[in-house]
């Protein structure tokens, strides 16, 4: 799991040897760029992390911190590797300051270098313009899965009543800042959104859990497995170099990172432009993306190619100057 990932590195840092982003990916069997995340999210708790690059760079800690995790509680330390965000939402924010407290209360965390950075940094999880999902039932689920309990719920698929559910509880995943619990029902793993669980119960006997079974494996699959299920349209487009960000705006996802990576050059009178095959979602949808791509063409599918240039004759239309 993360979080004892994260241990194992703060621990393998505190002793004072300095190592490198690849030799930490290959020890614990990750993508460099998931060490640099791990890093960062150390950093973010106050730990005093550096990076450099060159002949003398490499991975470590200020001299002289020691790491205070033997003086923290169960408890506080769940809070610390879980992160400030999914902490104060399962409603252990006080011991994620608490915790924070006795790493920023270390001799080298009050050497004002190391606490300045502390002060100049800060990492928003919540979306921008958009309210924060605040389930009711997250304190109860959360509950279950710590303490390994089933777990009854009544949750809303559709516009209907609430289905009951009886789970065994597996794992909470906080995507960006929507809650996910991560369940077995009648043994086969499930993906649940807390904001549509409408009640929870938990229950005195203890939750099955699959032999050997990874929260993050698991999470990983379903998100590919969701992201294939509603990316089935092939389009093939044209587009100047200088559209290529945002076209990874547009259409998020490393679908459109890799399509870009293997577009095909074309020369012409306007100049260089790639051609780029992927995979979208539904017509409507890849319209609505492909209006903020400058100068995009469609080649195929060709009635959406029709439809982008009818969206885009009738705003065209509706924002004419006026006469």
């Amino acid at each position: 799991m993360r979080t004892t990932r994260l241990l194992a590195i703060m621990m393998e840092l505190s002793r004072g040897q300095r190592t490198t982003v690849r030799r930490l990916a290959d020890r614990h069997g990750i993508s460099t760029r998931t060490v640099l995340r791990d890093l960062a999210a150390l950093h973010e708790i106050g730990v005093p992390v550096w990076t450099r690059t060159g002949p003398a760079g490499g991975v470590g800690l200020v001299d002289g911190w020691s790491s205070p995790v033997t003086g923290m509680t169960a408890s506080e330390l769940q809070a610390l590797l879980i992160g400030e965000a999914g902490s104060r939402d399962l409603g252990l924010g006080d011991d994620f300051d608490t915790a924070r407290l006795k790493m920023l209360g270390t001799t080298t965390a009050r050497d004002p270098a190391v606490g300045s950075a502390t002060e100049r940094f800060l990492i928003d999880h919540e979306r921008w313009f958009a309210e924060p999902e605040r389930p009711n039932a997250l304190p109860m689920v959360s509950r279950a899965v710590w303490s390994g309990r089933r777990l009854t719920i009544g949750y809303h698929r559709g516009t209907g009543a609430p289905v009951t559910r009886l789970l065994d509880p597996l794992g909470l995943v906080l995507k960006t800042d929507v809650w996910y619990l991560v369940a077995a029902h009648r043994r086969r793993t499930r993906t649940y959104r807390l904001s549509r669980i409408a009640s929870a119960e938990i229950h005195g006997e203890p939750a099955w859990r699959p032999e050997g079974f990874s929260l993050a494996e698991y999470w990983g699959r379903s998100r590919t497995d969701f992201e294939q299920s509603v990316q089935r349209l092939p389009v093939r487009l044209s587009l100047p170099q200088t559209s290529a960000t945002a076209l990874l705006e547009a259409v998020p996802g490393p679908g459109t990172a890799t399509a870009l990576a293997s577009a095909r050059r074309q020369g012409g009178d306007q100049g260089e432009r790639l051609e780029v095959e992927l995979l979208m979602e539904d017509r409507e949808i890849a319209v609505g993306q492909l209006l903020h791509v400058p100068d995009v063409e469609v080649n195929e599918p060709r009635d959406l190619r029709t439809r982008l240039c009818e969206r885009a004759q009738q705003l065209a239309a509706r924002n004419a100057p006026p006469t």
